[in-house]
């Protein structure tokens, strides 16, 4: 039987979270799916786990060096059967309804209706608790609200395969932000919608890439840079992004680097000169605090 809908993981070395997951998926009350595992090279029995699940929807694939987390979900998008493509972390868990709910909708959606995403909350595994809950608010044409910052989670998403047929997969060589860029490149040619239900749970925990200023800092300054012409388009916005790789490196301890991001931010906009003091000198000190409590592993 097709499928309706092809899920694609992509994982490492996360065999326990991978089965949480995995477990989220197989439990959806639609059934007509199809699982996509891709093993970047796990060492810790990954694979073994996998095809030890007595589910025939499952598939497997492995990739012999770890490639990054972008090449692992578009070797799971060119093996996707179905025309309809969501994807999860090894990490994250969606709650049940969750495909059947955003199949019925995108079903339903205009042709133009490239997405359905929708609500989720922020679970924090050491103090079990839900930190915050993330509620949908933008539909339609959403470029320049993604222009400005992510304001989805991919494990969010249900997307028309003929999304990724039109602006191509994953950039692999962004370190982080790939979501970003994918879902700002999406939204050039597609509308958004959502469901306003809360259908996903993102673990938080300390081996994320939001504690590791290594790939945060240059797939950051990457995205910036080549997505900068239509940036520049919107100094408001361009000037943001500009204090915000400024701060990492603040952050990560390399005050030199920091400074020309500020510069930059600066020529844009003079006045920001006191914005960017203000921060330094108020919030800095305790963001920094935050950052070594996190054990944020630092940029060279």
């Amino acid at each position: 039987m097709m499928p309706v809908v092809s899920v694609v993981i992509p994982t490492h070395n996360r065999k326990l979270m991978l089965k949480r997951a995995l477990d989220s998926v197989l439990n959806q009350t639609l059934k007509e799916i199809e699982v996509i595992v891709v093993d970047n090279a796990s060492v810790d029995g990954t694979e073994v786990m996998v095809k030890s699940i007595p589910d025939g929807r499952i598939s497997y694939f492995r990739h012999e060096i770890n490639e990054g987390g972008p090449a692992a979900r578009n070797t799971g998008i060119k093996k996707a059967k179905a025309t309809l493509i969501s994807l999860l972390d090894d990490d994250d868990e969606w709650f049940p309804e969750k495909l059947a709910l955003q199949v019925a909708q995108i079903k339903n959606a205009e042709t133009k209706i490239g997405l359905v995403y929708a609500g989720s909350e922020i679970y924090d595994e050491t103090t079990q608790k839900i930190l915050r809950v993330h509620s949908p608010r933008y539909r339609g044409r959403v470029y320049e609200q993604l222009l400005l910052n992510n304001i989805l989670s991919s494990a969010s998403m249900l997307i028309k395969k003929e999304c990724f047929d039109k602006v191509g997969v994953f950039d692999e060589t962004l370190t982080s932000c790939q979501d970003w860029d994918m879902w700002l490149r999406i939204a050039e040619h597609f509308e958004f919608d959502y469901i306003d239900e809360v259908l996903v749970r993102i673990n938080m925990h300390t081996e994320q890439i939001s504690n590791d200023y290594a790939q945060l800092i240059p797939g950051r300054t990457r995205m910036v840079q080549k997505h900068a012409a239509e940036f520049k388009k919107y100094p408001k916005i361009y000037v943001v992004h500009l204090k915000r790789i400024g701060k990492l490196y603040c952050l990560n301890g390399t005050w030199s680097k920091s400074l020309n991001w500020f510069q930059q931010a600066i020529a844009v906009n003079p006045l920001e000169i006191f914005k960017i003091t203000a921060w330094v000198l108020l919030e800095w000190p305790w963001v920094n605090l935050f950052s070594k409590s996190r054990n944020f592993k630092k940029y060279k």
